[in-house]
């Protein structure tokens, strides 16, 4: 990745972002995640009740990085060990600058999971994209990675609206074996809705995990 790229990304300050959803400057309100009365939208909040004990992204889905992911998905598969790095950054970086919010999100953690794709995208591509940012963050980290997350169906939630991926996330995912009393740090490439990260967290914590943080490359803002 050049440094003109790099220096292009839209990051995220760990110091204000939204500890719910990862949406930057939500440290006092998030517009993202929080119901707004005066407008009658209050299916935001709801949706993240019950998502991840923190949330943290990278930077905002934008130009260059949205095209990088996109590129990754389709053809690049060599950006994975670039985008692990990113993320390994991006959890030290709020160990470091603001660790009364997000002081143990990497140190504490006891295993990685991430949010797999559906077996027609794996098949369409030939391999797990997050699977493979996983297990190069697990050796970068030296965390253990558990793949135990299985994702049910093969929509492709790309072409769905908020309403729509709310709807297909809901018991979307079944995990292989049980997480009992394990500090868990999910991953994901992007989040826009966050019902996918929602359900995964429900998922785990459903299967014994007791502590739930996710970490993402990337965070849409509605």
């Amino acid at each position: 990745v050049c440094p003109d790229c790099l220096e292009r990304f839209h990051l995220i300050d760990p110091c204000h972002s939204c500890l719910r959803c990862g949406a930057p400057h939500g440290d006092l309100v998030c517009t993202e995640c929080t119901p707004r009365e005066e407008s009658g939208a209050g299916a935001e909040c709801e949706l993240w009740a019950g998502g991840p004990d923190r949330c943290l992204a990278v930077a905002e889905f934008a130009e260059p990085l949205s095209r990088m992911i996109r590129a990754y998905k389709d053809a690049e598969q060599r950006l994975f060990g670039p985008f692990a790095e990113m993320l390994l950054d991006c959890a030290q970086h709020a160990e470091r600058v603001a660790g009364e919010r997000y002081g143990d999100v990497l140190s504490a953690t006891d295993a990685i999971v991430f949010v797999p794709a559906t077996a027609a995208a794996f098949r369409r591509r030939g391999f797990d994209h997050m699977e493979a940012i996983a297990r190069h963050l697990s050796e970068l980290a030296g965390i253990p990675l558990v793949d135990v997350l299985v994702k049910l169906g093969d929509a492709d939630q790309r072409v769905l609206g908020r309403t729509g991926r709310q709807a297909r996330a809901r018991d979307a995912y079944r995990v292989l074996e049980r997480v009992d009393e394990r500090r868990i740090l999910l991953l994901d490439d992007v989040i826009t809705t966050g019902a996918t990260i929602v359900a995964a967290t429900r998922t785990l914590r459903g299967a014994g995990a007791v502590h739930v943080d996710a970490l993402a490359l990337a965070r849409v803002l509605q």
